[in-house]
C-alpha cells in the first residue's frame, strides 16, 4: 500500500489519513477492456484496461469509494491499482483491515492491514 499524498508506503510510521488516497496493487482482477495480454505490458495511453466487473472495497468495516481501479501503466498485464479513499468513521490504527472484491470475489478478511491516522 501507498501514500497516494506523498507516495511513501504505508506504515505504522507513515499511516494514512482518514479522507486521503491509498494506492492498493493487486492481482486477480479477471477479464479486462481492453483484453490484457499475457506477458504484455499495459499500455502507457489510453484506453488502460480495466476490470470488466466491479471493484469495491472496504477499510475497517466501512464502505470506501474506489476513485480507480484497472491496469498500471508500463507494467505487466495482470497486476490492478486500486485508488481508495480512506473513508469517514474508520476507527485510526496500525492495522486496519482492507478487503478489495473483483465481482463476486474477494481477498481473504483479514489478510491485508494498513495504518490509519486522523
Amino acid at each position: 500500500a501507498i501514500n497516494y499524498k506523498d507516495g511513501t508506503l504505508n506504515s505504522a510510521l507513515n499511516p494514512v489519513k482518514i479522507g486521503d488516497y491509498i494506492e492498493l496493487y493487486a492481482t486477480g482482477e479477471g477479464a479486462t477492456t481492453p483484453a490484457g495480454v499475457d506477458g504484455k505490458l499495459a499500455p502507457l495511453t489510453l484506453p488502460i484496461p480495466i476490470p470488466v466487473a466491479t471493484v469495491t472495497a472496504t477499510v475497517g468495516g466501512k464502505n470506501a469509494t474506489v476513485a480507480y481501479a484497472g491496469a498500471v501503466p508500463g507494467t505487466v498485464a495482470g497486476l490492478m491499482q486500486v485508488n481508495v479513499t480512506i473513508p469517514e468513521g474508520v476507527t485510526p490504527g496500525g492495522y486496519v483491515p482492507v478487503v478489495l472484491k473483483v465481482g463476486d470475489t474477494s481477498t481473504v478478511d483479514g489478510a491485508v492491514w494498513i495504518a490509519v491516522s486522523q
